[in-house]
């Protein structure tokens, strides 16, 4: 008896062994984390990655908005936003540049920081991030563009917490 028990047990986890199908599928997952702040669109979405801006002849690039919102983990530090670098547009062969303009809640952005207030950027607290801000995009001089081409640059927002609390 105690022989076909063990045969049976056998058989059993041997069955159980072959008869499970199984895959797996490995999923790397990454996060770009600054604790103390971010900027996301109005709607808590990201930034998009790329856009396209509007040529009209005769006219030159039509400006890009998108309504952004700013993000804090600290209730009484204004922002301070810059841009890493000066914004352009170049042709595929990095010549005839298309100055840019970025401006934040009608403040002309520049690589010199820009400080936001926290007492008008959060008028509500943090919770639920800033009130919502537009960020236009668009060309510096606007006007025809005279060599014909697909123009590529990129605009590098830098956001920062200041360091001492509001009215210090």
């Amino acid at each position: 008896m105690k022989t076909q028990i063990k045969v049976i047990s056998l058989v059993s986890v041997l069955a159980v062994a072959f008869s499970v199908n199984a895959v797996q599928r490995d999923i790397t997952v990454t996060a770009n984390i600054d604790p103390t702040v971010d900027v996301t669109l109005a709607d808590g979405s990201p930034l998009p990655s790329s856009i396209a801006m509007q040529y009209l002849p005769g006219k030159g690039l039509a400006a890009h908005k998108e309504n952004i919102k700013f993000w804090s983990n600290t209730a009484d530090r204004a922002l301070n936003v810059s841009l890493a670098n000066t914004p352009s547009l170049t042709d595929a062969n990095g010549a005839n540049p298309i100055p840019l303009s970025v401006s934040v809640n009608g403040k002309t952005l520049s690589t010199t920081a820009t400080s936001l207030a926290y007492a008008t950027t959060f008028p509500s607290g943090i919770e639920n991030g800033s009130s919502t801000m537009p960020l236009v995009i668009s060309q510096t001089s606007p006007g025809a563009v005279s060599a014909a081409g697909t123009y590529t640059g990129i605009v590098s927002l830098v956001v920062t917490q200041a360091t001492a609390e509001a009215g210090s």
